[in-house]
């Protein structure tokens, strides 16, 4: 390999001007995740190419499964949002054919349901699963795309037991713990709620609202991230 000096560079600038203070993030950073409420969300105007299959091993039954992935290239739309602040911004998530019991224990009619399921129900109004397995429920979504649906956000913090732990680090940010992974434990809206675990709209200001934090500390010292589901689907 040819030195530095070697190279005949000049000292012309590459590219044009850049602010690095105004830099839009990294695609794949991870920006706050839309405050829970009620939204309403387009799909993406293609979804031939957005599937994964996986094992539902814990399932009732168990066996394969699809997930369609809205990621940096095939995002969701916000088209309508609280106090209108994220309008037209991209929202990335999945959603799964995977079962999980739906209902209160008292419920007759509580049985294991997927969040695609209820799509099909309450946003396209079908009367019965998409024949074809696996295939068929893939079909139903493309047919769909580029429509909209509503749906409210729902946040979950999640301590992970499979990666070490992050913890803050006093200067406004978050060092790993080598060798310590999470505990496992899952929080959701009513556990902050009822562990006093909100926190002020303006921390200047003590007679000012509570909100979910986006960062909750786990039980065990982690600084655990919040992640935002879609609940209660709809037209």
């Amino acid at each position: 390999m040819p030195k530095l000096a070697d190279l005949g560079l000049t000292s012309e600038q590459v590219g044009e001007p850049l602010d690095y203070a105004t830099m839009p993030d990294q695609m794949g950073s991870f920006p706050d995740p839309p405050y829970p409420g009620s939204y309403r969300f387009r799909f993406p105007p293609r979804m031939d190419d957005i599937w994964e299959v996986f094992d539902h091993v814990k399932g009732t039954p168990p066996g394969k499964r699809i997930r369609a992935r809205f990621d940096d290239n095939h995002p969701l739309i916000i088209i309508q949002s609280p106090d209108r602040k994220v309008d037209g911004e991209p929202f990335q998530t999945s959603i799964t054919n995977a079962e999980r019991k739906r209902g209160r224990r008292d419920d007759p009619n509580a049985s294991n349901i997927s969040d695609m399921d209820y799509i099909n129900r309450d946003v396209w109004g079908l009367q019965a699963k998409p024949a074809g397995g696996n295939p068929g429920y893939a079909q139903e979504f493309i047919k769909h795309a580029g429509t909209e649906f509503s749906a409210d956000v729902e946040w979950n913090w999640f301590c992970n037991d499979k990666k070490n732990i992050y913890i803050d680090n006093g200067q406004g940010g978050y060092a790993e713990v080598p060798n310590q992974k999470g505990c496992g434990a899952s929080y959701y809206q009513k556990d902050i709620k009822d562990n006093n675990m909100m926190i002020l709209s303006d921390p200047n200001d003590p007679n000012s609202s509570r909100v979910y934090p986006v960062r909750i500390t786990c039980a065990c010292g982690s600084n655990v991230r919040a992640f935002a589901n879609l609940v209660r689907f709809r037209a």
